[in-house]
């Protein structure tokens, strides 16, 4: 019998994370060390706040407040050192706005850190005491509708802005949109056309973040489902030809709001997400916790209690790929795609990862896409969908695309049900009417496909054909819980067919957790070893952890805006 005793120590963890993200940075030039102050951007006072030594940075020139301690003239590459302590955001002011008529508006965006977000127009790294000791928010003080978001990278220069950011908590961001008509209220007295002006990205934004979106409310369902695929968006501006990316690590992204994409992070350029935690965040339309639209990598992260119209987890679009290793998404919700929601032109790769205890008010509590999926020692248990069709899905749905392909090898799909009536039962546990959907499609086709060593809870995931696919059998594993490692786990449970029945993989020799994997390895992301100790440990959350507040967070989000579909939103 597999037992373990293994745990990764958590502090050499975030050692490597931070020791790698510097070294894939060029030498800093310039070093700040802000403080926190009541005095927000205040020139003049003898203090460097936050907003203060981002704007000197912009600039590449002392002020009074902030000076240089680095002695080095000011470079590409330069840095803000943040104590332990709370930057609270108070100089409200918004520097996008929108003009034009339809159908040809357009969006005047002029960056200016000494206004709402901190605006980040060069490259710079900014160094916190840890995410559970650096704070950045918005003060409580601040109205809700007087806030911004938190951080922006973007510039007009014709330059690349890289940042990296790392032990930190991003908290207290806000967008709102601005809706106005043009055109005769049709029969039924509802206006043809809509204009909405969103800003993405509560919590961060990378590039642009704001567009004029055209919503049709004489089209209905789906086909003008904007967390589906529907809408139309003019061009976004030309930004000059600069180009962003952004390196997050050990920093906690928590309960920021938007009404546009990507209430925790929208980027649209390449991101590295390491050893982080997004949470509590919610967005009215696409990506709860994350929007993306950048080939980016997920490593080491828990992603929960996230809530959008599409992806509550996670939005992935646009043409790239996106590398998920050893994350947990967990107590997401949406319409469709709860923990993620996948469109045509994106290539997810997951391995070593956990989709648990996720909702989907329709279909794909845990994955919804109609592109490219490879999923590799994942498992999908315990979400829960609202659509009852004979043929969706709630573990995975795929939806028609030439693209659409999802494969699976050494994945666990457990207690994956479908026809829950949220309405009435705000818990699923307590539905008595709920039906197996650890696989689904909505269209013509399961376009799923097993290259072997699976293990299926129930009789939908019909296309594991594989001689070495298990079907309609208990996988016996534990509840999502601390099991070692930086994110929660489903443990394998004595007994479990899962045990030594994967197929070896170059590449792979650990698990979610850094535990080893022997050989014949585990199904699924966890692997119990043979030493002793079995799958529990203590609930003591690190920085990459599921954070102890999140059933608080998840209660939140799932109050506000008394959470009621919008049509055409």
């Amino acid at each position: 019998m597999k037992t373990s005793t293994f745990r990764l120590d958590r502090k050499a963890f975030f050692g490597l994370v931070i020791s790698a993200a510097a070294a894939a940075l060029p030498v800093q030039a310039a070093t700040l060390v802000a403080v926190p102050t009541a005095a927000d951007g205040v020139l003049g006072d003898n203090a460097c706040s936050l907003r203060e030594a981002v704007m000197q940075i912009n600039a590449g020139v002392n002020s009074n407040d902030c000076v240089d301690v680095s002695g080095v003239a000011y470079g590409t590459n330069d840095t803000i050192t943040l104590p332990a302590g709370t930057y609270n955001l108070t100089a409200t002011g918004l520097d996008e706005t929108w003009q034009g008529t339809a159908p040809n508006f357009a969006v005047v965006n002029t960056p200016d850190a000494s206004k709402g977000d901190l605006d980040l127009q060069r490259s710079v790294r900014i160094v916190g005491a840890g995410a559970s000791q650096t704070v950045i928010q918005w003060e409580a003080s601040v109205a809700e509708l007087e806030r911004d978001r938190v951080f922006h990278l973007y510039t007009l220069a014709l330059t690349a802005v890289n940042v990296a950011i790392e032990g930190v908590t991003i908290q207290g961001g806000r967008t709102y949109e601005e809706n106005f008509a043009q055109g005769a209220p049709g029969s039924d007295g509802v206006t043809l056309t809509e204009w909405y002006f969103r800003r993405a990205g509560g919590g961060i934004a990378v590039g642009p973040g704001a567009n004029v979106v055209l919503i049709d409310p004489s089209l209905a369902g789906d086909d003008n489902s904007e967390g589906r695929g529907g809408s139309q968006r003019p061009d976004e501006p030309d930004v000059g030809g600069a180009t962003f990316s952004i390196a997050l690590s050990g920093v906690k992204v928590l309960n920021n709001r938007a009404e546009g994409d990507g209430a925790g992070i929208y980027t649209a350029s390449p991101m590295t997400l390491t050893g982080a935690v997004v949470s509590g965040n919610i967005s009215t339309v696409n990506g709860g916790g994350i929007y993306n639209e950048g080939n980016s990598e997920i490593t080491a992260t828990t992603i929960s209690g996230n809530r959008a119209e599409g992806g509550g987890g996670l939005f992935l679009t646009g043409s790239n790929t996106v590398a998920i290793s050893g994350t947990t998404l967990s107590g997401n919700r949406a319409v469709g795609g709860g923990a993620i929601s996948g469109r045509a032109d994106v290539t997810i790769n997951m391995v070593n990862s956990t989709i648990s205890g996720n909702f989907g008010e329709d279909v794909g509590a845990g994955l919804y896409t109609n592109g490219a999926a490879s999923l590799r020692f994942v498992t999908i248990a315990n979400n829960f969908t609202g659509a009852e069709s004979d043929t969706s899905g709630s573990g995975v749905n795929v939806f028609p695309s030439e693209a659409v392909a999802v494969t699976l090898r050494n994945v666990i799909l457990a207690g994956n049900m479908k026809g829950w009536e949220f309405a009435t039962y705000p818990d699923p546990a307590d539905d008595p009417t709920l039906f197996d959907a650890n696989c689904g499609y909505t269209g013509s086709s399961m376009a799923i496909t097993s290259n072997g060593h699976n293990l299926s809870s129930d009789l939908t995931c019909t296309t594991l054909t594989e001689t070495t696919d298990r079907i309609n059998i208990d996988p016996k594993i534990g509840a999502l819980a601390d099991n070692g490692g930086p994110t929660f786990t489903h443990a394998l449970l004595s007994g479990s067919p899962a045990l030594s029945a994967a197929l070896p993989e170059v590449g792979v020799t650990t698990d979610q957790r850094g535990q080893p994997r022997e050989t014949p390895p585990d199904i699924g992301a966890f692997e119990l070893d043979n030493i002793g100790g079995g799958g529990g440990g203590c609930a003591v959350g690190g920085e990459g952890r599921l954070d102890p507040t999140l059933p608080t967070m998840f209660a939140a989000a799932l109050a506000f805006f008394g959470w009621r579909r919008r049509a055409g939103k």
